[in-house]
């Protein structure tokens, strides 16, 4: 078995990668995201891929990445080897999404290296309603992408779970058919939201608020107008995605629009000593 990084593999040997990562099974395309050169490794036997893995570097928290493997054995000598690399960097704590969120493979091996589990992801299913659309969405283009990015990352920084996007992340999600928009309420913007749409199946991936308008009812208004799109379409349900410890989304997606929930992945976290996080 021999351990490559990303930028040590050739044009095809990427390709590949990338294909390994789409057909990981019933993971949305928001939370596939575009290798790192720098911060993805895979591992081979001769020319078969057999496992990839990568981390995303926060403040004081690494978040592993992109994990997928056709071989368990494989995948749990790369995860030692990413795990190890992440503790160089010194964080306070690592963490580790497992789609699906009892996966045998990725639950041993994490549990094996000491992480526990911190937190539930849920895939709600949403019924569309005609609401009050007191909002208006403006889709992304070339000249107001740098106004997305700068809104959307200022809206999640300080999340534990939700990283922020560059041009690069930003063009692999065009590519997989995401649509970014940017959020207004009359000619002031407020936040941003987030759709996947493969023919009549409709994701809501996120929604963000400004911080300094937080707790001022947009979150409601925004899945409102969101709602109200759907249902001028003829487009009946949605799925959204919300954490165990985000309370305020929780509240925000009500029992009674909702008519299915599930658990949809599970997080695991391996605490370190409490220092600062060096790059």
């Amino acid at each position: 078995m021999k351990i490559l990084s990303y930028r040590q593999l050739t044009h095809s040997q990427r390709r590949l990668v990338h294909r390994f990562l789409r057909h990981h099974p019933s993971i949305p395309s928001s939370l596939t995201h575009q290798p790192d050169e720098h911060q993805q490794w895979t591992i081979w036997k001769e020319q078969d891929l057999q496992a990839t893995l990568g981390l995303r570097i926060f403040h004081q928290s690494i978040q592993l990445v992109n994990a997928a493997y056709s071989d368990l054995s494989a995948f749990r000598q790369l995860a030692l080897y990413v795990h190890e690399k992440a503790l160089a960097l010194s964080p306070q704590y690592i963490d580790v999404q497992v789609i699906p969120p009892h996966d045998f493979g990725f639950v041993t091996t994490w549990n094996a290296l000491g992480y526990s589990l911190s937190g539930e992801q849920f895939r709600l299913i949403g019924l569309t309603h005609e609401r009050n659309a007191s909002l208006h969405f403006k889709p992304l283009s070339l000249r107001n992408r740098p106004l997305y990015l700068s809104i959307r990352n200022d809206a999640v920084d300080g999340s534990d779970f939700l990283f922020p996007y560059d041009v690069a992340h930003l063009d692999y999600l065009l590519d997989q058919g995401v649509l970014p928009y940017l959020v207004y309420d009359e000619k002031t913007i407020i936040g941003t939201i987030l759709i996947e749409q493969h023919q009549q199946v409709v994701r809501l991936l996120e929604i963000t608020c400004l911080p300094q308008l937080k707790n001022q009812g947009y979150g409601r208004r925004i899945l409102d107008t969101f709602q109200t799109k759907l249902r001028k379409k003829n487009i009946l349900s949605f799925e959204v995605f919300c954490y165990s410890t985000q309370q305020e989304a929780l509240r925000l997606y009500q029992p009674a629009a909702f008519c299915d929930i599930q658990v949809f992945s599970n997080w695991h976290r391996y605490s370190c000593e409490p220092v600062s996080l060096t790059t």
